[in-house]
């Protein structure tokens, strides 16, 4: 058993070094590997950080050349070793800040800090997780795809073939009809259609007309209202399934 061979793993981002350090608790020795740096932090440092699902993500920064400071939110792909922005960004700019996750992995807390103008920051920011995974952009995406392939596989009849049953229904005088599976399909793609344009043509808040602690807190519009989309959403894999099974059974 005290030979079992144990390495520590560590990651470092500062300025402009990323390094991945193991550490070998059996012979002693430290290791080192180059990590990419997030090029838009190129200069920058006390940024608060968290790790989930093997993505680190940074929030805020300060450039240690001009003293400027960014409300941006990058994530880090520890699998692919790749950077990429966030589509969320903190309501103001922000360095030396402390991140943690709640207990049950589902927000943020960002806490503390100094704000553009080097004051200390009062607020307590809460992010939710699926927006810095952008979930719900990923599931309408995959909705999207989801109505193409259908329509691509002819769940119901295209025009031209619709003239060319009727051309043969005449002649030999009696009605082929469409099989049920096909009409349960097509109407289940204009419902996901439906559905895909409500989401997209959801009124968007109108956030200059709110204070952030309002939007931000943990209780606070934004929070409320993804949560709301969320469960909205839960309903979409089952219809997915159902559809992929009239699939199976077409074929």
């Amino acid at each position: 058993m005290n030979n079992e061979k144990v390495i520590n793993y560590f990651i470092l981002f500062c300025l402009n070094t990323g390094l991945l350090i193991k550490y070998d608790e059996l012979n002693k020795s430290f290791y080192y590997d180059k990590l990419p740096i997030c090029p838009a932090f190129n200069d920058f440092t006390t940024y608060s950080f968290v790790y989930l699902y093997d993505f680190i993500f940074l929030f805020g920064g300060k450039n240690s050349i001009t003293n400027e400071r960014t409300k941006l939110v990058y994530k880090y792909s520890m699998k692919d070793k790749t950077w990429s922005e966030c589509k969320i960004t903190l309501p103001m700019e922000i360095s030396s800040s402390f991140s943690i996750l709640s207990g049950n992995d589902t927000n943020v807390h960002v806490i503390g800090g100094f704000n553009a103008k080097d004051e200390a920051q009062t607020i307590h920011l809460s992010v939710n997780v699926e927006e810095l995974f952008a979930k719900i952009y990923e599931k309408i995406i995959e909705l999207r795809n989801e109505i193409t392939k259908m329509k691509l596989e002819r769940p119901y009849i295209i025009p031209i073939e619709k003239r060319r049953m009727s051309e043969d229904e005449k002649e030999n005088k009696e009605v082929i009809k469409i099989p049920e599976d096909w009409k349960k399909r097509k109407t289940q793609i204009e419902t996901l259609e439906k559905k895909l344009k409500e989401w997209n043509e959801e009124k968007r808040m109108e956030l200059n007309k709110m204070n952030w602690d309002d939007i931000w807190s943990f209780d606070g519009e934004l929070q409320q209202t993804k949560k709301n989309v969320l469960i909205r959403m839960d309903g979409i894999p089952l219809v997915i399934k159902e559809l992929l099974s009239y699939q199976s059974s077409i074929k």
